[in-house]
């Protein structure tokens, strides 16, 4: 059986992007891309909100040299699955809508994974994974730069938890990865209203 984790760059101050929804804030370097070629290497599929996913499949299937060949071929080939209110109408290869109770679909997915799905975008997602006892790890990818303003990771609706910082590590770029462990019983939500971006 497989875990969830949730694993998402942010700034400093706690944003996803900046203000003109870019990510060009990023200490992307060798390190950094060898880091996230053996993350995606390690598990069984992605879990993407809808706004996310869509922005994503634009880019990937025509991504150019910039990405390392391990990155390409596995979002290409990996399994991804979407939080949206109405079913998928695109064409990148395996992608699977949710349905109409993503919770339920998530824990089946789980329980049929000999290893870890993660959540990787957009904050929704991860906002609503969380809220509803179905993350087991918040993995945090903290870049050394302060945004002001943009979107923000969490929009302040979470009860107050505490959780276990169970690994750090820091790239040669001043990335530091911290990755905490989620007491899935600490939350209480209703699957029905898990929401991951627009419809």
């Amino acid at each position: 059986m497989g875990r969830l984790f949730a694993h998402i760059s942010v700034s400093l101050d706690g944003f996803i992007n900046d203000r003109a929804g870019e990510l060009a804030w990023w200490s992307a370097d060798e390190v950094f891309n060898r880091y996230i070629d053996r993350m995606l290497t390690s598990i069984d599929g992605m879990i993407l909100g809808r706004t996310a996913f869509d922005a994503l499949a634009q880019f990937w299937p025509t991504a150019g040299p910039e990405p390392s060949v391990t990155q390409r071929h596995r979002m290409h080939e990996l399994p991804k699955y979407v939080l949206s209110h109405t079913p998928l109408d695109a064409t990148w290869h395996n992608s699977h809508w949710l349905g109409a109770d993503p919770a339920a679909a998530i824990r089946t997915l789980l329980r049929d994974s000999p290893h870890d799905l993660a959540v990787f975008a957009g904050a929704s997602a991860i906002q609503s994974t969380f809220t509803h006892g179905l993350l087991d790890e918040l993995c945090l990818v903290v870049h050394p730069v302060l945004l002001g303003s943009g979107t923000p990771l969490f929009n302040g609706s979470q009860a107050r938890h505490v959780h276990e910082l169970t690994d750090t590590q820091r790239l040669d770029s001043g990335v530091l990865v911290l990755r905490h462990a989620l007491d899935p019983a600490a939350t209480n939500g209703d699957s029905s209203r898990l929401e991951g971006g627009h419809s």
